[in-house]
């Protein structure tokens, strides 16, 4: 009688272990249906992001994040990782390590031509993020003006190095010989401006305004010339596209409702900017928020425009980075953008 009992208990357990793998079957199997047919998926997705660098100019990612919106989206951000170079960061995305990366769409476009599949799926940074600062004695009027003056500007390839170039040749000037540059590192820029041993000094954000902050006046705004530039976007494997493409959705819905809050409620994006950048004094990062807001450097939507890209992607070519044709149609992938 005991050996019958044990195996009826045996038997019993055998057929609902039987059961709940065929349930788990279940699951999975409706799960996958729910994403081919494009319904929103209820599961939490876990993510890594790689960004370029650590940037203010990504700060509709850290909004994003702090406030709560991928979590809404059912998204766990679990890291924002820096890479050091977008090349770098793109690469943990094609690996396959990273879900998302953040940088210059021309990136997607380099690692195509080895092989590489990637898109750029959303805006992040749209307008030229540039600004040329003098100190008050400099007098400046228009680019012209440039000539016989010793320029602080980051190191070649940098946009800023780029855009300072573009600007000498349109004022009819060299670079070489009708100024004095001095190339040096992200972040080093104002030292040389402020110790009076340069006169003009090339910037992003915080830079500028921590600039104006001990004198010295904005004589140039990169943004007036050039507020379609698509600048930096966020980048998605080919494989994760077509395996997921309710997460990448998902994804880009809570870039463009972090968007979209930063401009109705700048305050918010001030108070995460302070918190992800603490050594940053207050008033220089009010000001500095609020400028790329009211410039569109963070732009209303997830959208990247065709003259935004070509603006970009044009500019790269004009320093030689570039030597083939670069189509929207092959980088970009607006298909995720939100419907209104």
């Amino acid at each position: 009688m005991c050996l019958k009992k044990i195996s009826l208990v045996i038997t019993s357990l055998f057929l609902l272990l039987l059961a709940g793998c065929s349930g788990g079957e279940g699951a999975s199997s409706s799960s996958t249906e729910s994403q081919s047919s494009g319904e929103a998926s209820t599961e939490m997705d876990t993510v890594l992001v790689t960004e370029a660098f650590h940037s203010l100019l990504y700060l509709p990612l850290y909004v994003g994040n702090k406030e709560g919106i991928f979590k809404d989206n059912n998204i766990n951000l679990s890291t924002i990782r820096s890479a050091g170079t977008g090349p770098t960061a793109l690469a943990s995305v094609l690996s396959g390590e990273a879900q998302f990366s953040v940088h210059g769409p021309e990136h997607v476009g380099f690692a195509q031509e080895k092989g590489g599949a990637a898109k750029a799926i959303s805006a992040v940074a749209n307008s030229a993020p540039v600004w040329v600062l003098a100190n008050e004695d400099v007098e400046f009027d228009s680019p012209a003006d440039l000539k016989g003056k010793k320029i602080v500007v980051h190191q070649a390839p940098g946009t800023s190095n780029t855009l300072l170039k573009r600007l000498l040749i349109d004022a009819g000037l060299d670079y070489e010989k009708d100024v004095s540059v001095m190339e040096v590192q992200s972040g080093s820029e104002l030292g040389p401006v402020l110790a009076g041993e340069a006169d003009i000094v090339v910037v992003y954000e915080p830079q500028v305004d921590q600039g104006v902050a001990q004198g010295l006046k904005i004589v140039y705004d990169f943004t007036e010339d050039y507020p379609e530039y698509a600048f930096s976007t966020f980048n998605a494997s080919e494989k994760l596209i077509s395996e997921n493409p309710d997460l990448v959705k998902r994804f880009v819905l809570s870039m463009d409702q972090s968007l979209k809050l930063m401009h109705e409620s700048p305050d918010i994006a001030v108070a995460v900017a302070l918190e992800e950048f603490p050594e940053l004094e207050e008033e220089v990062v009010t000001k500095a928020v609020n400028r790329m807001i009211e410039s569109n450097v963070y732009p209303p939507d997830v959208t990247i425009t065709n003259e935004a890209f070509d603006t970009a992607i044009d500019m790269q070519k004009f320093v030689g980075n570039i030597k083939t044709d670069m189509k929207f149609e092959d980088i970009v992938d607006p298909s995720f953008q939100p419907n209104e």
